[in-house]
């Protein structure tokens, strides 16, 4: 994966990223052409511990470039990525509700998800109303698209 300064600013907002995962980001940020001491510090960093990361991270954010972001921006940077892969892919979008839904949770229900964040929930009600898998499925589909494009959320 490519440096994304964006996703990299909402994964370390909602302590997504571990320790072990943080040279990994060092490294995609040198290979993006960014360079300081203390990103190369972290780059060189073999299983660190968070003691170790906490040090070094607070240095290597400002040389990579990175800006806090709320927990509420966060959430909504990350899941409306992944939306995004789920229809590039053609994946099941059936899959991926939870990871959704995680998302809002964490965030503490934003206002940016305007009700994203239940789908799980509703694929459940759906399915006990009788609908196909066919029918959920192409629901969900134009719903992430909605979603990825900025609508707001159209309760039917």
């Amino acid at each position: 994966m490519s440096f994304d300064r964006e996703i990299v600013e909402a994964r370390l907002a909602l302590d997504l990223i571990s320790s072990n995962e943080m040279p990994k980001v060092a490294w995609d940020a040198l290979e993006a052409g960014l360079d300081g001491s203390s990103i190369r510090r972290l780059a060189a960093l073999e299983n660190p511990t968070w003691f170790q990361v906490k040090e070094v991270l607070p240095r290597a954010s400002q040389e990579m470039l990175l800006g806090k972001v709320s927990i509420a921006e966060s959430a909504y940077r990350i899941a409306k990525r992944r939306a995004e892969e789920i229809l590039e892919s053609g994946a099941d979008p059936t899959h991926f509700t939870r990871e959704l839904e995680s998302l809002c949770i964490r965030a503490g229900w934003p206002s940016e998800f305007s009700g994203y964040g239940s789908l799980d929930d509703e694929v459940y009600l759906a399915r006990g109303n009788g609908r196909s898998e066919t029918e959920i499925r192409d629901w969900l589909i134009q719903t992430l698209k909605d979603f990825v494009a900025g609508r707001p959320r159209s309760w039917k």
